[in-house]
């Protein structure tokens, strides 16, 4: 069946018609029919797909092998490994980061045991919160609601509940919404934000962890959360960064334009842009590497040397692919440590203007 598309006039953020063609596209990760055009506007900086799949016919590019929307493989609690590794995190994230919610969690004890063991496991303490980034790590509010929007199959949520939050999820995908359900009882609607009317003030913390490239309508999106955030709630975003090393190095192959998932992408400009418009004032703002992003990208600049049509990420890499992508890494790294916004993800903590 064929898949449509539409052209864009304006830009979808700032409606200006001044625009820059960057370079064609297809669909490198699932092969899916489709020539689109990256653009970016002169304006507000945003990049931008046009032509764009439409939108009814969108969701064919999320097949159901789409990473994010996968069941979670867990290993079994009764695993001797798994709960010696349990009770060291308890110990960490209740002696060092005092999370009350660990209290009755099976931990060292007495005190003075538990503290000094921590102590002694300091070079494991970033794992102790599930491999969670900065902005992705909430400090706990007694009660507090979180909701993660585009949550795919749940597993952020799964985390923040051990934490003790009370935790809300929205998912266009059936499939993914259905998985954390059935799998770990969260509480996770289908459909997009626009469809449920929470109340005004009502969450503590709202979550878009790569999801702002999906919207075709970000303004709508972020409008509607920042009514139903609380004055002194906090919203924390990641999404690629069109500023970054790799985007610079890789252009068309770099793995975050994703054509034609990523409708819209943001560099600090861009986002900044979209943030004063809202009405939302940043709080926090950061670049950080992604994981492998830097090595599939040499393998999709690989395959578009040679002419291939394979697609997919296949994470095996010869080793001349292995020692090239740890020096870009590298360099990447330095880069960040400098000062330069390198990275491959915008981390960025947003609040309602005037709350600061």
């Amino acid at each position: 069946m064929e898949i449509r598309t539409e052209e864009l006039e304006t830009c979808p953020l700032c409606g200006s018609k001044d625009r820059e063609v960057l370079f064609t596209n297809t669909d490198r990760l699932h092969g899916i029919p489709g020539i689109f055009v990256l653009n970016k506007c002169t304006n507000c900086s945003v990049y931008f797909l046009s032509p764009k799949p439409a939108l009814d016919d969108l969701s064919r590019y999320y097949p159901d092998n789409y990473l994010p929307h996968q069941t979670i493989a867990t290993a079994s609690d009764s695993q001797l490994r798994n709960r010696i590794r349990d009770i060291i995190r308890n110990t960490i994230l209740y002696e060092i980061y005092h999370v009350k919610t660990y209290t009755d969690k099976s931990r060292l004890k007495p005190a003075l045991i538990g503290k000094f063991f921590s102590y002694l496991m300091f070079p494991v303490w970033r794992y102790a919160h599930y491999g969670l980034q900065k902005i992705s790590s909430p400090k706990y509010i007694e009660g507090g609601r979180v909701l993660d929007i585009g949550c795919g199959n749940g597993n952020y949520l799964r985390i923040l509940r051990k934490f003790g939050w009370n935790t809300y999820g929205i998912e266009p995908s059936e499939t993914a919404a259905e998985s954390g359900r059935k799998q770990f009882g969260l509480n996770i609607v289908t459909g997009t934000i626009l469809d449920y009317k929470f109340p005004d003030n009502y969450f503590h913390v709202i979550s878009m962890n790569h999801v702002l490239e999906h919207l075709h309508n970000p303004v709508q999106v972020l409008t509607e959360i920042k009514r139903i955030v609380r004055t002194d709630g906090t919203i924390a975003i990641r999404t690629p960064n069109m500023d970054s090393f790799g985007y610079k190095i890789f252009g068309k192959n770099w793995l975050h334009i994703d054509t034609p998932r990523h409708l819209m992408l943001y560099s600090k400009d861009s986002f900044s842009w979209l943030c004063k418009k809202v009405g939302l004032d940043i709080q926090y703002f950061d670049t950080a590497p992604g994981s492998n992003v830097l090595a599939s990208s040499l393998e999709y600049a690989r395959r578009d040397k040679k002419g291939l049509q394979d697609t997919g990420i296949r994470n095996t890499y010869l080793l001349s692919q292995k020692v090239y992508s740890a020096i870009l890494n590298l360099i990447e790294k330095v880069l960040i440590a400098l000062g330069s916004p390198a990275g491959d993800e915008l981390q960025v903590v947003i609040k309602k203007t005037g709350d600061l």
